[in-house]
């Protein structure tokens, strides 16, 4: 992976095709969600929220009110047409910043959900940290993030090193949730078929890009991406990462 290549772009243009953009069924979320007690009444702080259509599914299903964060003006404006189109906008406010500078207030909200993007504020641990003052007494976390199947084969690990990439075993995570006051209540792991539906989608939405604009030279580099991470994903991440949606609760 080239470090000259913007990133961001180039998940502009992966994730274009996405409805929830991680390893996971739309079924399977409102499954983990419907542990939360959610109702008319409840709030929820999406960090991270994307396109915005895990912030749908729970509108449609609970009517439940959800403060949306995104650093990327792509994304929040397709949330926002997303939520016009639905007659749901009333229910969400929309925020196109980085999540670190978003006041979340104390106490406020009966769900955080934040699917992949623990990243925004330094990992794992320091997530759990923000959302823990983020929900209410007996409010909800749902949190997804990776797990390693360790020892890693050598050159993968050295390949995470490399991205900078912090992932932790399955140990390593349960003894971070209980050290930072929180009980699993639910774990889903992603199926075979979700990861490889996520990343094939990737994979496409890429190369139809590319297609579409052949005098592009970002775009073929992108191309040139994807093939180094079709070789990681099915020599490597396919069998040693896990994706975990995580639903916890304080003790």
């Amino acid at each position: 992976m080239s470090e000259q290549l913007d990133s961001a772009a180039y998940y502009h243009i992966a994730y274009r095709r996405h409805r929830i953009m991680n390893p996971l069924d739309d079924n399977r979320f409102l499954a983990i969600a419907g542990q939360c007690d959610l109702g008319s009444q409840s709030r929820v702080l999406d960090i991270g929220s994307g396109n915005g259509w895990p912030a749908l599914l729970l509108m449609r299903e609970w009517g439940c009110h959800c403060t949306q964060v995104d650093v990327s003006a792509q994304w929040t404006e397709q949330a926002s047409a997303l939520f016009e189109e639905a007659g749901l906008s009333a229910l969400t406010d929309i925020h196109t910043m980085d999540a670190r500078q978003f006041d979340i207030g104390e106490a406020e909200y009966d769900l955080a959900l934040c699917l992949g993007t623990a990243p925004v504020y330094g990992g794992f641990a320091d997530a759990l940290d923000v959302f823990a003052r983020a929900v209410s007494h007996d409010g909800f976390v749902i949190i997804g993030e990776p797990s390693a199947r360790l020892p890693l084969p050598k050159r993968y690990a050295q390949y995470l090193q490399m991205l900078q990439w912090e992932i932790h075993g399955e140990r390593q995570l349960m003894n971070i949730i209980d050290k930072k006051g929180f009980e699993l209540l639910w774990n889903l792991r992603s199926t075979r078929d979700e990861w490889d539906r996520y990343m094939g989608m990737q994979w496409k939405a890429v190369s139809d890009f590319a297609r579409a604009h052949p005098g592009d030279e970002a775009a073929h580099e992108f191309l040139d991406w994807v093939r180094d991470e079709q070789e990681v994903y099915l020599r490597y991440q396919r069998h040693w990462l896990d994706w975990n949606v995580m639903l916890l609760r304080a003790v």
